[in-house]
């Protein structure tokens, strides 16, 4: 990176052993490219875009270890062309409409292969005695690659799909934040995701994208996976999802002509479900409720507790607006972004808990307009936010069983103690069924809802909090 500029280059020398070969083939001996940053972006997308360009950089050594290489695959020699390409600074369907006649023709050429434009001429060697020839089949596709345009090749590469997947992914994600906080964590889900698509590359190797190679892949790295996660099936398809969609996707989009299975299901795949512990409605369910009401306990941790009675998640708590808070009404828009039925209003349950949502309102916005309900912890990573929970619910209930998810699952047990858990209107509270009427969805999206439905729902968590002790004082 240069001091003059904030804009992030990337640079990297060509290893010791082939700087021979690169000065014949006139490669650059220190390989400088930009990385379209600047110092301010964010660290996870400086790291994606230092790991693309190492992926670039290995491209090429692997060109110039491939110029006395007599085998090579289809797929090896494809990279090699297209990182030539690059260091030649020639662009992909250069050739496009360009005549064979014309003197443009044979210049792009010779920008191209360099010296190896000629390389079948009797005389080459003569002229050239240190100079290794490119392999045929490298200067097959540097041709193809020329009079082709770039997204119009005949051949492709499975890391071809998995660079698709990773701009639409990356993409879509771009689009829908809506805060700081929701894009780190939006980004982290997409860490996770990429490296999976890794793990796939690294066990099936960088094949030619055809219907064979993807559907033998998929299958195998699927049996490779069950295998491996034999008492945990949920993991084996999260591994195996990532790169399922990539393949799937660049042939609906991009090779329209490979047809990739969509029957890849893991048997048992719900068999091992982990039973989540809940809270004890007698002892514990009390002590939460008081601890809720205590300024002694984390403040997260205390909505956290009232989100007991509409099924909310942390996750969808630290989206959550405080502009969604509509205290004249009784309720507030959970931020869910799983799915649309996860934005959905919650009951106000008492003075407390509207102040528990409010204590941030004053606080400056981000960059993107949003302050959460949650203040900092909104900016934190999840790995901390269920450490908090469970050290939280350790102090309140001494129980060392009990989890975040506990607390979802709790308010469906007391559902189902009082015979509402069935209702669709309790279903819809918790965020499990879409509602029913287009129209109201309409309006749901732009955080209106009707009276009726709030009073159906403030209904419902009356019901549920019945038995628990009034605190009347926030506290």
């Amino acid at each position: 990176m240069s001091k003059a500029t904030d804009w992030l280059s990337y640079q990297r020398a060509i290893p010791k052993d082939l700087r021979e070969r690169a000065k014949l083939m006139g490669v650059p001996l220190n390989i400088v490219m930009p990385l379209r940053l600047t110092k301010a972006a964010p660290a996870s997308q400086i790291t994606r875009a230092i790991d693309s360009q190492n992926q670039k950089f290995e491209d090429v050594c692997r060109l110039l270890r491939a110029t006395n290489t007599d085998v090579l695959t289809k797929a090896e020699a494809y990279k090699s062309a297209q990182a030539l390409l690059v260091q030649r600074n020639v662009e992909q369907g250069a050739l496009v409409n360009v005549n064979i006649k014309e003197d443009a023709f044979d210049a792009t050429l010779d920008e191209a292969l360099g010296i190896h434009v000629n390389q079948d001429h009797p005389d080459w060697q003569k002229v050239y005695p240190k100079a290794e020839k490119l392999p045929e089949a490298i200067v097959s596709a540097v041709d193809q690659l020329l009079k082709t345009r770039e997204g119009h090749e005949d051949f492709h590469l499975f890391s071809d799909a998995v660079e698709h997947y990773k701009r639409f992914r990356q993409s879509n994600a771009d689009a829908a934040v809506t805060s700081e906080g929701q894009f780190k964590r939006r980004n982290r889900e997409l860490a996770k995701d990429f490296k999976r698509l890794g793990d796939f590359m690294n066990f099936s190797g960088n094949q030619e994208f055809t219907t064979d190679n993807c559907n033998v892949a998929l299958r195998l790295y699927k049996e490779h996976l069950v295998a491996q996660y034999k008492s945990a099936p949920a993991t084996a398809k999260r591994c195996l999802s990532p790169a399922a969609a990539a393949l799937r996707l660049y042939a609906e989009e991009v090779a329209i002509k490979v047809a990739v299975t969509t029957k890849l299901t893991i048997k048992d795949q719900r068999a091992n479900k982990k039973q989540r512990e809940v809270v004890d409605i007698e002892v514990e369910l009390p002590l939460l409720w008081a601890a809720a009401h205590d300024e002694s306990y984390d403040h997260f941790f205390r909505l956290h507790v009232f989100g007991i009675f509409s099924g909310s998640h942390a996750s969808e708590l630290v989206q959550t607006d405080v502009e969604s808070v509509r205290e004249e009404e009784g309720y507030f828009v959970l931020g869910g972004t799983k799915k649309s039925s996860r934005t959905r209003p919650v009951i106000i349950v008492n003075e407390t808990h509207k102040a528990l949502l409010l204590q941030h309102k004053d606080h400056p916005k981000d960059a993107m307009g949003f302050v959460s309900v949650c203040g900092f912890r909104a900016l934190q990573t999840e790995s901390r936010h269920s450490k908090l929970m469970k050290q939280q619910l350790l102090k309140a209930t001494t129980s060392s069983n009990l989890t975040a998810y506990s607390l979802r699952h709790t308010g469906k047990h007391i559902g189902e103690i009082n015979g509402i858990s069935n209702l669709p209107q309790f279903a819809r509270m918790f965020g499990w069924r879409s509602a029913d009427s287009s129209v109201q969805s309409d309006y749901g999206k732009a955080g209106i809802f009707s009276s009726a439905m709030i009073a159906e729902y403030r209904k419902l968590t009356d019901l549920m909090i019945k038995d628990l002790p009034v605190f009347d004082s926030p506290t």
